[in-house]
């Protein structure tokens, strides 16, 4: 199928700077990634597309300041952890208003579980979803349908017609809790990588993400980095596809040897190389990491009631998330000035869609 695409400079399309077509293949869940070239940086643009007789509705985007250019602000925001049956996206509503430059989305986009035909919190007494949502995601129609279930959102459709997203996912989008090749419940690896690579084919067709991202079977390089001006780098992470398994069978710990074991690890090697190296050579005014594990030590007693209760390099923590291995966190070696991390909501706030915001060099703290 041949899909017309157009950016225009003002919303009702009377001034088109970019046009052209994509086809949309059926191997693909007839989704298409257009990579507009030659757009003005810093500059904010209209989108849509047309099948047929059928026109999108329109999209509202926004380059990013030239690279190497002086930059004096940013306004972004962050969200996670997104459960549709536990209730309506609001933030989302409140998100697609904001003024914002760009909107960050930490993982756990869609969750695994099922819905039943009440939309689980949402309790619909005016529709009833079929019975294709009550069950677990495990094949890559079970994905796909779960994406258009979110996707049907209202409120979250405002959010992404609203402001650029850049995305990176948690366990969720998969399953909850897997490590790298090591599933949550005791499947053998290859079925495990059957689903992954159907959870990671699903994601791709359904996120703004470029070629690079594309999935090689159960494999997809995602982890990249952004420039905003010289005033912030972005170091986008995986914690998931490469990461040693939770320590201690998943349950909470105190520090032993096999948390404190140095060879354990988040990013992998190569990421872990890629991220420092950055960190190095950067020469922005923040450094900034979106992630989805909890960097800084925090108590885990009451009170208070803990945000954040991954000690890095000690305990395991709460069921899935592990910890930043503190001889080998990002920054601890880096010499890297202004680092800043996104971090995605604990368990005890992870079905909740929270947002952040920061503007430039004048929150430095």
């Amino acid at each position: 199928m041949t899909i017309e695409w157009e950016v225009s400079l003002d919303e009702w399309f009377a001034a088109v700077v970019r046009r052209g077509t994509a086809t949309a293949h059926p191997e693909y869940n007839h989704s298409v990634h257009v990579d507009v070239q030659g757009l003005t940086p810093g500059t904010v643009y209209h989108y849509r597309f047309r099948a047929g007789a059928w026109i999108s509705p329109a999209g509202r985007t926004r380059t990013a300041p030239a690279a190497g250019s002086g930059v004096s602000s940013l306004t972004l925001a962050a969200v996670a952890c997104q459960a549709y049956q536990d209730g309506y996206y609001t933030v989302h509503r409140h998100l697609a208003e904001e003024d914002v430059d760009v909107v960050f989305h930490l993982g756990d986009y869609l969750y695994e579980y099922a819905v039943n035909s009440a939309g689980g919190e949402r309790r619909y007494t005016d529709v009833t979803l079929p019975d294709v949502f009550d069950r677990e995601t495990m094949t890559l129609s079970d994905y796909r349908l779960r994406y258009s279930l979110y996707k049907s959102d209202e409120d979250l459709q405002a959010a992404h017609a609203a402001h650029p997203f850049v995305v990176t996912w948690d366990d969720h989008e998969t399953e909850n809790n897997y490590a790298a090749s090591i599933p949550e419940n005791g499947v053998s690896p290859q079925e495990f990588l059957a689903r992954r690579a159907a959870a990671y084919r699903a994601y791709w067709e359904n996120q703004p993400l470029r070629s690079a991202q594309l999935p090689q079977g159960p494999d997809a390089l995602l982890y990249r980095r952004l420039h905003w001006g010289t005033l912030a780098q972005f170091d986008v992470l995986d914690t998931r596809q490469y990461r040693s398994d939770q320590a201690y069978g998943d349950r909470p710990h105190p520090p032993g040897p096999e948390s404190d074991d140095p060879a354990r690890t988040l990013t992998g090697d190569a990421q872990e190389r890629w991220l420092l190296d950055g960190w190095k050579a950067s020469g922005a005014v923040w450094n900034v990491m979106p992630q989805q594990v909890c960097f800084s030590s925090a108590s885990s007693r009451t009170p208070p009631t803990p945000r954040c209760p991954w000690t890095p390099g000690t305990a395991t923590g709460p069921p899935g998330r592990g910890s930043w291995p503190g001889r080998r966190r990002p920054g601890s070696t880096t010499g890297s000035s202004s680092p800043v991390t996104c971090t995605s909501p604990t368990p005890s706030t992870s079905r909740r869609t929270s947002t952040t915001r920061s503007r430039g060099p004048s929150a430095r703290s």
